[in-house]
């Protein structure tokens, strides 16, 4: 698995932990728990996914899809029926 660049990577973590944090009400440290340890940050850091290319609130989408479902992939940005 290649993975992306740490500076992009910081800042879809900040941006999307800061939102999450906005949302639920979250402090920082259960914020960036819930976001670290998702499968939707493992598949962001994937390079070979691509997912560097959605904006931080569709990276953010995802993680909500992924909450509600169990699996990013149920996110309308990942459905291959787009």
């Amino acid at each position: 698995m290649n993975k992306i660049s740490h500076f992009v990577l910081d800042y879809y973590n900040k941006s999307v932990v800061s939102e999450i944090m906005k949302k639920y009400a979250m402090n920082e440290m259960e914020a960036a728990n819930a976001f670290l340890t998702s499968q939707t940050h493992a598949m962001l850091e994937n390079a070979d996914m691509a997912m560097w290319e959605f904006s931080a609130y569709a990276i953010l989408d995802i993680w909500e899809s992924e909450q509600i479902t169990g699996d990013p992939r149920n996110s309308i940005h990942l459905r291959s029926e787009l």
